[in-house]
């Protein structure tokens, strides 16, 4: 009796069947990928196409839209800064697109100009710009190396007279240092000069200041400065601790008035037994 054998055909049956199942899912990894990027090229066209639409929307609604054409340049300055300076240190010009405007550079090119404290730039649409000036304020004056009066403000940075203004003979001279090669708009660094203007800066806060009229303030003391007023008096003062010290200079002040006598010299450089001198 004859016997089949079948084992390798049924082979051969699981070999063609894993053959066509890997060919199957290649042939489906294949669609796929394709699918995916296809998708991915239509999703990218979308994405151009929006960015250029949009362009083009915001170009001809804003940027290129001549309702938003600069018109009017305003500018809000107190004292002594003049417009035309302002503008044409911020570098605008009519007829410019309100909308291109970088304000914040606006801002930096006028704070350049060396009695600007601050500049505030908006716009104001759709044709204004308006420009807020914080001026520098002198609180004192130097003369520089050639005898060329300059102002200086509460943060010790130098200021130019406006052209054609006479000088501000009440403003308190600093003197006793000299201020060799210092162009406006330079920020002093001598500890002297920088106590002096912020002793200054603290009379204004105090009733010292309407007692007390400075004419000049000394800075060749070593560590201290000495403020002179117009009647002849002087009261020394230590570089530190300055409101400190005023405090001690109303007392002083106080029982003099009480007196009836007035201060020649004060030296507030000691810690205790302040030496006074009466006229």
């Amino acid at each position: 009796m004859a016997i089949r054998r079948n084992r390798p055909r049924r082979a051969n049956n699981v070999l063609f069947a894993t053959t066509t199942g890997v060919r199957h899912q290649r042939r489906l990894w294949t669609k796929r990928t394709l699918l995916c990027g296809l998708v991915l090229f239509s999703l990218t066209l979308v994405g151009i196409a929006t960015h250029y639409t949009a362009g083009f929307l915001l170009d001809q609604a804003f940027y290129k839209n001549p309702r938003y054409g600069l018109r009017h340049i305003v500018v809000d300055a107190k004292g002594g800064v003049q417009r035309k300076q302002v503008v044409a240190a911020s570098g605008l010009a009519l007829g410019r697109n309100v909308m291109t405007v970088d304000l914040a550079g606006v801002e930096r090119n006028i704070e350049r100009l060396p009695y600007v404290a601050s500049a505030q730039v908006r716009r104001e649409l759709p044709d204004r710009i308006v420009i807020t000036v914080t001026e520098r304020m002198p609180i004192a004056r130097i003369a520089d190396d050639l005898k060329l009066p300059l102002y200086i403000d509460r943060d010790g940075v130098t200021i130019k007279p406006m052209a054609n203004e006479a000088l501000r003979a009440n403003l308190p001279e600093i003197v006793g240092t000299r201020f060799t090669g210092v162009e406006p708009g330079q920020r002093l660094d001598q500890p002297e000069v920088l106590a002096a203007v912020q002793l200054l800066s603290c009379m204004e806060l105090t009733p010292v200041r309407a007692r007390m009229d400075v004419a000049k303030i000394d800075v060749s003391h070593p560590l201290a400065i000495e403020a002179q007023t117009r009647d002849g008096a002087s009261v020394l003062f230590q570089l530190r601790y300055l409101p400190q010290q005023l405090g001690r200079l109303e007392e002083i002040m106080d029982y003099a008035e009480s007196q009836g006598q007035q201060i020649a010299s004060v030296d507030l450089t000691p810690e205790r037994n302040v030496p006074v001198r009466f006229k």
